[in-house]
């Protein structure tokens, strides 16, 4: 698939996914997000900039750690992601946030600029993406920080609920289950080595658990209605999805604990490095 056709794709994605995207009960996105900030060490007085920014689980972190006299801006390809950010930005009265629509590149903004760029669960979505974390470096100022995550291993429970559900998914699926654990994202030292291709340095490349906690697989699957992944829901046909389901429930069930609930626990990689 030609590299213009891919981004339009993963936009048009995440258009439709945007009205109901990671809007549950469960911690996900935000901790992440959060997290992924705290890593990447923003200062007061900082000018950010979180690629991929979709509902704000980053950007949001961002604003409050740079504060009112830094700088947040926050670029999509979908600018129904954007729609969300901004109405929950206005309802947070936050007036130190700018939205772009479109990719971050020297082309697009202007370079040797900001002092943070994050890309929360963002990069492995990119066809060429040591050719855009080259971009998204000549955006740092010289010293700027660059923070990423992307998917580590989930549990063998988990994995064997999700090969349950991504055999029925469609040839050249855009998202993180097929794209985010394999090639250049498959090892922190494999991450590691793609940044300091693209000229990065002080590369630290590291997993770090996040639990999630549900009482069934019915659970498991209106949680995963709200991510990416229910694009492989609408792949089952509705005759199967009893079968689907029970096939599911039976693969995690060995993360079910003495609470009588599932505890399931995906790794995310972080990864931060320095512009020279």
């Amino acid at each position: 698939m030609d590299p213009s056709e891919r981004r339009a794709g993963v936009a048009a994605l995440f258009d439709q996914l945007a009205p109901g995207y990671d809007r549950s009960n469960v911690p996900w996105f935000g901790p992440i997000g959060a997290r992924l900030v705290e890593l990447t060490s923003p200062r007061p007085g900082d000018r950010a900039l979180d690629v991929g920014a979709g509902r704000g689980a980053a950007t949001f972190p961002l604003v409050d750690a740079v504060g009112p006299t830094g700088h947040v801006t926050a670029v999509d390809l979908s600018s129904a992601m954007l729609d969300q950010l901004r109405t929950e930005a206005e309802t947070r009265a936050v007036s130190t946030l700018h939205t772009r629509t479109g990719e971050a590149t020297p082309d697009t903004m202007p370079p040797d600029t900001f002092d943070v760029v994050t890309a929360s669960l963002v990069l492995f979505f990119d066809p060429q993406p040591a050719e855009t974390l080259g971009c998204w470096i000549a955006l740092l100022r010289p010293g700027g920080r660059l923070g990423l995550s992307t998917f580590g291993p989930t549990d063998p429970a988990w994995t064997a609920a999700e090969a349950v559900l991504m055999a029925y998914a469609p040839p050249q699926v855009l998202d993180a289950r097929t794209t985010g654990r394999t090639g250049p994202f498959a090892t922190t030292d494999s991450v590691t080595a793609l940044l300091e291709s693209a000229g990065a340095t002080d590369v630290d490349s590291h997993d770090e658990p996040l639990d999630v906690t549900l009482p069934d697989a019915a659970a498991w699957r209106a949680w995963t209605m709200t991510l990416g992944m229910r694009q492989f829901w609408a792949s089952v046909p509705d005759p199967e999805l009893p079968a689907v389901l029970a096939d599911i429930e039976s693969a995690l069930e060995p993360d079910r604990g003495e609470d009588g609930l599932l505890h399931l626990t995906q790794q995310v990689r972080y990864t931060t490095a320095t512009r020279p």
